[in-house]
């Protein structure tokens, strides 16, 4: 019996010596952590692969904090999903990157799974510069749940192709019909000169946003709208959203832009305007850079084409109602902390301090562009990213913009700026001192109401694909007045009456007048 003993001991020891030589070359686990501190983070990424837990990027961040930093990656495009099933499971990491106010975010905020974190924002010296109007945009509920990732509020504009226009004779683009002309010429009037009919005016994709842009051209709302009786409505019951629809359904009838549109995701949205095929982009102001850019690595353009020969910028266009235009909410997505992994007031401030420094210039240097002379060089002191870095490097760094807030916003090291990212810059900065930003009233007050929670989801739905139907021709004004009775019937009034009531409610603690959002077009 004793030598039993003897002998099991002796394999006891044995298997623990064994797991201590594993766990120091890392086969059953993670050597020991660096720092007294770990701070756990879901976010996604929109590459290929997401940085490694031993990038040099992570690493050294790591070492600024004095904290060590693990992640959970996922792909942007299942990122949804996969939160929604965090939810359902309770188990979330300390730090949730959250992309917007679906239905069961707002749920899981009302129901305590995230820490309230309004009460403690102005305490810290990066997050108090987050603007009111932002803080009201991303809140829920009338509450702040998480730290808003910050985005130029005069964001959209025009951008098109510059190159083009000379070739067609166009000078100007300042009016709507200054536009039209534009888009018919870069369709018809073979404006790359290589002697086929193979451009469009403009691309356009499965997403809607060009289309609300160009709504409040014509005295629309954004989003919602306040008419001559002082009460709230949505924009597609407004007269701005008809005149909007038949201008779209005129283009489209006129082949101005891809009839394939509905299909085409907005991922690959881009790619068409880098390959050469359309001249005119509605959208975000700081595309008119990524666009020259893929023109230079596709080869349709020279590679010392200047990139303001090739690409311009107008912020809006005027139409009967002078020069408007539809605003960013100023952030996009949260960062969140949970409670079900910070459970103590001691351990959520040390989060809150750790989220604070992501503002400061070297987590915004470390995490927005990488490491010098590794990703980026410096130019003149300013950043100058190293274009068409190899696949191992560029992963070092990809996703961790994801994490950043920008708060202060250009907090970190300014970047090099050619004449167009500087025209880009301008260009943001010039539809907000225009004043021509047309605010969203119900930004924080939609995802209050308790049938929009129910039923927001289809009826959205039902109107998207109206739209759509319209513009191609499958449906017809009076079919799609059907389409928005049918609305009012399964649950629209009911939003609006407590959209109304929310306003009622809330009105003194939005930050803008209502001069503003006033609907010009009802």
């Amino acid at each position: 019996m004793r030598k039993v003993k003897k002998i099991l001991r002796l394999f006891l020891v044995s298997i623990c010596i064994a797991g201590l030589l594993l766990t120091s070359i890392g086969v059953l686990g993670a050597s020991k952590s660096k720092y007294s501190f770990k701070l756990t983070i879901m976010a996604q990424y929109f590459g290929t692969e997401p940085a490694p837990s031993n990038s040099p990027v992570i690493l050294k961040a790591e070492e600024y904090l004095k904290t060590d930093l693990e992640f959970t990656w996922v792909p942007a495009d299942g990122y949804n999903d996969k939160l929604n099933i965090m939810l359902a499971s309770g188990n979330l990491p300390m730090v949730v990157y959250v992309p917007g106010k679906t239905a069961s975010i707002i749920g899981a905020c009302k129901a305590g799974a995230f820490w309230e974190l309004g009460p403690y924002i102005k305490q810290y010296k990066n997050l108090k510069a987050i603007p009111d109007i932002v803080l009201w945009n991303s809140s829920i509920d009338g509450k702040i749940y998480g730290i808003p990732r910050s985005r130029t509020l005069g964001r959209n504009g025009i951008v098109y192709r510059k190159d083009w226009a000379k070739n067609v004779g166009i000078t100007k683009l300042e009016t709507i019909d200054d536009l039209y002309n534009m888009l018919k010429k870069f369709t018809y009037n073979d404006p790359d000169k290589n002697g086929k009919n193979d451009t469009y005016g403009m691309i356009v994709c499965n997403y809607n946003g060009p289309f609300y842009i160009t709504l409040t051209w014509f005295g629309g709302p954004n989003g919602w709208g306040l008419n001559k009786n002082g009460q709230l409505v949505p924009t597609f019951l407004t007269n701005a959203y008809i005149e909007n629809l038949k201008f779209w359904r005129k283009m489209y009838q006129e082949k101005l832009f891809n009839h394939d549109f509905p299909s085409v995701p907005g991922a690959r949205w881009e790619d068409y305007y880098s390959q050469g095929k359309g001249g005119v982009k509605i959208d975000v102001i700081d595309s008119a850079n990524r666009i020259y850019n893929g023109l230079k690595n596709n080869g349709i353009i020279p590679k010392d084409a200047k990139d303001t020969d090739i690409m311009d910028i107008v912020v809006s266009v005027k139409g009967k109602y002078g020069l408007r235009n539809m605003p960013t909410s100023g952030y996009s997505g949260y960062l969140m902390v949970s409670k079900t992994s910070v459970k103590d007031m001691n351990t959520f401030k040390k989060v809150m301090s750790i989220l604070d420094k992501f503002g400061d210039r070297t987590m915004q240097d470390l995490f927005g562009y990488g490491l010098p002379n590794r990703h980026y060089k410096l130019v003149d002191g300013k950043i100058d990213p190293i274009p068409n870095l190899p696949a191992d490097l560029s992963r070092e760094i990809s996703g961790l913009n994801q994490v950043l807030h920008f708060y202060p916003a250009n907090g970190g090291t300014p970047r090099y700026m050619t004449p167009l990212l500087q025209l880009q810059a301008d260009m943001q900065a010039l539809n907000e001192k225009l004043n021509i930003l047309v605010p969203n009233p119900t930004e924080a007050l939609i995802g209050m109401s308790d049938t929009y929670i129910k039923r927001g989801v289809t009826l959205d739905n039902m109107i998207e694909d109206a739209r759509v139907k319209y513009i191609t021709g499958q449906l017809n004004d009076q079919g799609f007045k059907k389409v928005l009775d049918n609305w009012r019937r399964q649950g629209g009034d009911q939003i609006i009456k407590e959209v109304n009531a929310l306003y009622r409610k809330y009105k003194k603690n939005i930050p803008y007048k209502e001069d503003i959002y006033k609907i010009l077009n009802p």
